[in-house]
């Protein structure tokens, strides 16, 4: 077992590098190759949360999740518990798009534009209604919030004027902490441990909006499967898990411009047969590693610039083709096509990036 009972977590012991000190509360190390029922898992995320909960015990038991493989059981169980204590968005009938990824690119300290971002924003300039969830960096140097705020979007605007935003724009960004504020627990710890955790696959998950459809990337591929069963299990019309390869085989939360990148799709609660996508059948040249982001600064010139159309002097064409990738995807699964469709979708995506995405009337700013 993990926990004992709901408001007793049992940890194993800190190891050299835990930030957290040995806890009054702690007990002798316990057995982790076990996957954990749907109802245990939900007993233990609930113990996570409650107040009265130790938090040295739960940053070691995330810690400790870190060290086995996650099951779609655990994740789903996760997702409920967090789920039922989301404040809800009100987006209508209309079918909406999530684009997002987990973070946790394998390459060591490498840090990339925010391409499910951009890519949300091109889809929004198409037409196809997005409601981004996200929330600020906890593992990176820019989470979509923080991109998103220097880009001047008001992260407090009411909630019915969000709303109001996705029929007027086709765009509604859901900051994770307005919509999640038991979450606001987790932030310290998060922040203490300084390394992804199952967190970091849940966030995705989230979406108050319940949307119909969801490109998620993920950066390992021992992910794909667990999240493509969460997915599945929350009752989306549609869904791509997408997982990318470096020129090196290392794996990213994004469709790849290096090497081969892997789709799993799902639908009406099933997952289809897995996909194997090269840039060259999308379209697209294979090209090296992007130029590495040191700052949020960085970053947020970068986005500037591909938002800014070719026309701007940030304009960054390697960004662009990666952007558009990320955007065709969203364009194929929201549309019902195949990977054959990809050229066509990519070069529709890349025009509209060449022509600027007006981010004053897209995200509703202030002229």
């Amino acid at each position: 077992m993990y926990y004992s009972t709901p408001r007793r977590l049992i940890v194993p012991p800190p190891s050299p590098h835990s930030p957290f000190p040995e806890s009054a509360m702690s007990r002798s190390a316990f057995e982790l190759s076990a996957a954990l029922t749907l109802q245990e898992a939900r007993a233990f995320m609930e113990a996570c949360l409650d107040p009265a909960s130790d938090p040295a015990e739960v940053g070691r038991a995330l810690l400790a999740f870190n060290d086995r493989p996650l099951q779609g059981t655990e994740l789903t169980a996760f997702a409920q518990v967090l789920g039922e204590r989301a404040r809800p968005f009100h987006a209508g009938v209309r079918p909406l798009l999530d684009t997002c990824g987990t973070g946790g690119d394998a390459r060591q300290g490498v840090h990339t534009a925010n391409l499910s971002t951009l890519a949300a924003l091109v889809l929004a300039r198409m037409g196809v209604d997005i409601v981004k969830h996200g929330s600020r960096a906890a593992s990176s140097r820019c989470g979509s919030a923080d991109l998103l705020e220097a880009l001047g979007l008001d992260l407090d605007r009411p909630q019915e004027q969000v709303e109001a935003d996705l029929g007027r724009t086709h765009f509604a960004f859901l900051f994770a902490q307005r919509y999640h504020p038991v979450l606001g627990r987790m932030a310290p710890i998060r922040r203490a441990l300084a390394v992804p955790t199952v967190f970091n696959m849940l966030g995705p998950l989230l979406n108050p909006a319940r949307p119909d459809f969801q490109v998620l990337g993920v950066a390992r591929e021992e992910w794909v499967e667990p999240v493509a069963q969460a997915l599945a299990a929350g009752g989306l019309r549609g869904a791509l898990v997408v997982h990318g390869l470096t020129a090196e085989g290392l794996g990213m939360d994004e469709a790849s411009l290096e090497g081969p990148t892997l789709l799993q799709p799902v639908r009406e609660g099933k997952l289809l047969p897995r996909l194997r996508l090269l840039p060259e059948a999308a379209g697209l040249a294979r090209v090296p590693a992007p130029r590495m982001i040191a700052t949020k600064a960085e970053c947020v010139v970068l986005a500037q610039g591909v938002a800014g159309g070719q026309a701007h002097p940030e304009y960054s064409v390697r960004v662009a083709e990666e952007v558009a990738l990320q955007a065709a995807l969203g364009l194929m699964l929201t549309r019902g096509l195949e990977l054959g469709a990809l050229p066509g979708l990519v070069a529709e995506a890349r025009a509209t990036l060449a022509g600027g995405l007006g981010l004053t009337a897209l995200l509703a700013l202030a002229a």
